[in-house]
């Protein structure tokens, strides 16, 4: 196979086609895609008639998670990804490593009760963890760095919730802290915030070679991964799933559904509700070119990587491992189609207020990402049939969490219960047409193009 990529026309993914102008970053910068008789891209119009104990629809970071870990476990194993490892969401995504979820820990005990609660906020703050090591056991070649990450606000009046947050972390043995507004600035080098806290738990990667270095992981335990594959329809039979391609058909005991934004475009899942039952958008990001070794003094001087607690307005940003300022922010719920669209514009003209030693540094990359986001702000695991599973909904925080949720699928599928398991399975239901509706009008109005 070859060892590049090929430059995918994504446009039935969800995304605009693949240009110079519109090219994340971290493609240019993941080391080739390593070469192994288990990674196959599939030339055009070549069949596939294959069976494993277990298929994995889709090769970004819970399909590869969960493939390894299954491999790993002796299952045999085949991933079935429409373009290639790492093109999808995990690719473009800002790379930043993080534990927990959006939703504070109290609110998880609230809504799942003390036991579960507290089983999803060791689970979830764990993550991280999962990540560096499973990084540094398989000596994965992805710019893995565990500096830091630091939740700012611009609001005084949203102190009291962080120092809550970082209270409530502390509490269970966390190594976080509060940061006032001097240091949140000396430490960020933007005078944008008037406090945050620091999670040193956390850290970044460089996201696509992270997918490319899994994969790899994955294929050298024995699974097998067929690139240029598109999933049209489930079919059940009394003993198996059929697994109907544009290729031909997969046969196997077990299917998990680990395509995320892209669930509901598949036929066949009982119920039908897995795929109706998150909304999504895109964000926007830019990189720099590298800064000058006098900028990176003022900007993130220690390589932390931050997110605000902003929500329409949010802003997270890091550098890379060549010292490039790379910002995200919120975008539309289609994809910019050009580099010139409003939502690069207005996050462009955000970077320089909050950060003025970029000067005139140029940002050379634009890109978009596709996310899914669920009104509980919680990823999900579904078990929608016997022997099929699936996990979404990271709402922006898939990296850490995505990992961590694919070897729990792993140990679901092998046949470990589901109420011995770190994270809940929950029945699936559809996001209300109305919440639908009302959600889009409000993006309409608060975000432009």
């Amino acid at each position: 196979m070859a060892s590049e990529h090929p430059r995918p026309q994504a446009l039935a993914a969800g995304y605009p086609p693949d240009t110079d102008a519109l090219r994340p970053l971290w493609f240019e910068t993941a080391p080739p895609l390593a070469e192994h008789e288990s990674i196959r891209q599939l030339p055009p119009g070549a069949p596939i008639d294959a069976r494993a104990d277990v298929v994995v629809v889709g090769a970004g970071v819970t399909g590869l998670s969960t493939a390894l870990h299954l491999a790993e476990r002796g299952a045999q194993v085949v991933v079935l990804e429409r373009e290639a490892p790492g093109l999808g969401t995990t690719g473009r995504a800002d790379g930043q490593i993080i534990a927990g979820l959006h939703q504070e820990p109290e609110r998880l005990i609230e809504a799942y009760g003390p036991e579960i609660g507290e089983r999803m906020i060791a689970f979830s703050g764990a993550a991280p963890e999962l990540v560096f090591a499973l990084i540094a056991r398989h000596r994965m070649d992805c710019d893995a760095e565990r500096s830091g990450w630091i939740q700012a606000t611009r609001s005084t009046r949203r102190i009291a919730s962080l120092e809550r947050l970082a209270d409530s972390w502390a509490r269970r043995g966390a190594p976080v802290r509060m940061l006032d507004r001097a240091e949140t600035g000396r430490l960020l080098g933007t005078s944008a915030y008037a406090g945050g806290w620091l999670d040193e738990r956390n850290g970044t990667i460089q996201p696509f070679a992270y997918a490319r270095a899994m994969a790899l992981a994955a294929a050298r335990a024995g699974a097998v991964i067929h690139c240029g594959v598109k999933v049209e329809r489930l079919d059940q039979s009394l003993v198996d799933w059929s697994v109907v391609t544009d290729r031909g058909v997969v046969r196997a005991t077990t299917v998990v559904l680990a395509m995320n934004v892209f669930t509901g475009q598949l036929e066949g899942v009982p119920g039908g509700r897995v795929g109706h039952s998150y909304l999504s958008a895109h964000s926007v990001q830019l990189a720099t070119a590298p800064l000058s070794a006098a900028q990176l003094e003022r900007v993130l001087p220690r390589r932390h990587s931050c997110g605000d607690t902003g929500h329409l307005r949010l802003r997270y940003f890091r550098l890379d491992r060549e010292g490039r300022f790379v910002i995200g922010g919120p975008g539309w719920l289609t994809p910019p189609r050009t580099a010139g669209a409003m939502s690069f514009r207005i996050l462009e003209a955000s970077a320089r207020r909050m950060f003025p030693a970029l000067g005139d540094t140029p940002f050379e990359h634009r890109w978009t990402a596709r996310d899914t986001i669920t009104p509980d702000a919680v990823p999900h695991l579904y078990e929608p049939s016997p022997g099929l599973f699936a996990a979404l909904g990271y709402n922006g925080r898939g990296l850490a969490i995505g990992t961590a949720l694919g070897n729990v699928l792993a140990r679901r599928v092998l046949g470990e219960p589901a109420g011995a398991m770190p994270f809940p399975t929950t029945p699936a239901s559809s996001v209300p047409l109305g919440l639908r509706a009302a959600a889009k009008f409000y993006l309409r109005l608060a975000i432009g193009r």
